[in-house]
C-alpha cells in the first residue's frame, strides 16, 4: 500500500475513546459531531459471543464516492492518498453524506457545510502524528508504516464489520486474535450486534 492510511489493532484497543475525544477537541467540533467514532462490535465466533472495540474514521479510500459524486468539486485526493476537503466550495448539499458507505462526512450545523477526517495532513507534514493516533494510551491506532507493518499480514475489514470494497478503504487491521476475547458460550452461534459502548 504506497498511500498513507490508518492501521487498527482491535486486540488491544480498550474502547476508551482518547482517539475520539483528542480529535473532537483539538478540531474544535461542537457537540454532537464527531470524525473518529468508537463503537462496540459484538458477535459470534466458534461458538462464543465475542466483544471488540472498533475505532473509525474515514478510510481515505483509493476509489472515494464522495471524491466522484461531489458536483461542487469540494475534495481531492492528494499524491500520498489523503482525501482531502475544501469547504470553501462546499454548498452544503449532502450529496457526499448519503454517498460515502463508512458515514465519514458529517455536517456541521453552524456553518451548513461538511467537514471530515483530513488524517491531519498539516501535522504529518511537520513530522507529527494525528491528534488521535497520538493520544491512544495502548498504541491500538497506527499509521501504516511499509517499514513496520506487513502489509500481507493486515486484514482490510474485520468480523462483524459491513464488507464494503468498492471504494476500496485504505485502512488495515490486524487480525482479530479470538483467544484474547472473553466469550460466552452460545446455543446457536449465529449472532451480531454493532453499536454504543455496552460493558
Amino acid at each position: 500500500m504506497n498511500q498513507k492510511g490508518f492501521v487498527f489493532n482491535p486486540n488491544r484497543c480498550l474502547g476508551c475513546r482518547s482517539c475520539q475525544t483528542a480529535c473532537s477537541v483539538n478540531h474544535n467540533l461542537p457537540p454532537g459531531i464527531i470524525l473518529r467514532k468508537v463503537t462496540a462490535i459484538e458477535l459470534a465466533m466458534e461458538g462464543r459471543l465475542l466483544k471488540y472495540y472498533l475505532s473509525s474514521s474515514c478510510n481515505h479510500c483509493l476509489n472515494p464516492e464522495c471524491f466522484r459524486l461531489c458536483p461542487n468539486h469540494a475534495y481531492r485526493k492528494r499524491r500520498d492518498g489523503i482525501v482531502v476537503f475544501d469547504e470553501g466550495k462546499c454548498k452544503g448539499c449532502g450529496t457526499c453524506i448519503r454517498s460515502c458507505p463508512f458515514e465519514a462526512p458529517v455536517l456541521l450545523p453552524d456553518t451548513g457545510k461538511v467537514i471530515k477526517c483530513d488524517l491531519c495532513f498539516a501535522k504529518l507534514e511537520e513530522g507529527e502524528e494525528p491528534f488521535c493516533i497520538a493520544a491512544c494510551p495502548v498504541e491500538a491506532l497506527q499509521l501504516f508504516d511499509p517499514l513496520k507493518h506487513h502489509e500481507h499480514l493486515l486484514l482490510k475489514t474485520l468480523p462483524g464489520i459491513p464488507r464494503i470494497q468498492v471504494t476500496r478503504p485504505a485502512a488495515r487491521y490486524h487480525p482479530l486474535k479470538i483467544g484474547k476475547q472473553v466469550g460466552l458460550q452460545l446455543p446457536n452461534p449465529i449472532m451480531m450486534k454493532e453499536g454504543g459502548r455496552n460493558d
